[in-house]
């Protein structure tokens, strides 16, 4: 769980970071820029990118890239990372345990 947790706290940092990066953008070019996720990831590394289309269109369906990955990769970079990061989060919490009665 400590490392759900950890992983869940680098994906809500990221998403802050991406997103005050988009937010100073806007305020220092006049307008807003969404950073999609695709485009960010292409510009990281763009043959991954190409290699997990590819695997994704031979390996599982082509309509899974087009009709759900693809939506994915459009929308804003903050977006992808604080999706997974909030659900880990939920899913990883420290519970309180129990008191029993006395």
């Amino acid at each position: 769980m400590i490392v759900g947790r950890i992983v869940a706290s680098l994906l809500l940092l990221a998403a802050l970071g991406l997103f005050a990066y988009e937010i100073v953008g806007a305020i220092s070019g006049g307008g807003y820029d969404m950073v999609a996720g695709g485009k960010l990831w292409a510009e990281i590394h763009a043959n991954s990118l190409i290699g997990f289309q590819a695997l994704i269109e031979k390996n599982i369906s082509p309509w899974l890239w087009g009709e759900i990955v693809l939506p994915i990769l459009l929308g804003p970079a903050w977006a992808i990372a604080a999706v997974p990061g909030l659900v880990l989060a939920l899913v990883c919490r420290r519970r309180r345990k129990k008191q029993g009665h006395r």
